[in-house]
């Protein structure tokens, strides 16, 4: 899942704003992993429990780059 999202990020321009619960933490693991620099607010409260606002990715790294040479698209 993670180097879809990397993949997504890779074919925008950046920052590339990525919304969605799932995608952000595709983002949040990218960041753990090295592999992108991003912000990642925190999720906002509202009247029917939390709601997550997208993540700006500032930079794909040099490990990010060799890992999409690594693991070509299928």
């Amino acid at each position: 899942m993670s180097m879809l999202v990397l993949r997504d990020v890779a074919s925008q321009p950046l920052p590339a704003m990525i919304s969605g619960g799932g995608n952000v933490d595709g983002v949040r693991v990218l960041v753990a992993a090295g592999l992108v620099k991003a912000t990642i607010p925190p999720p906002k409260r509202t009247r029917d429990g939390y709601e997550q606002l997208p993540a700006m990715v500032t930079e794909i790294t040099s490990l990010g780059w060799m890992m999409m040479k690594r693991f070509p698209p299928r």
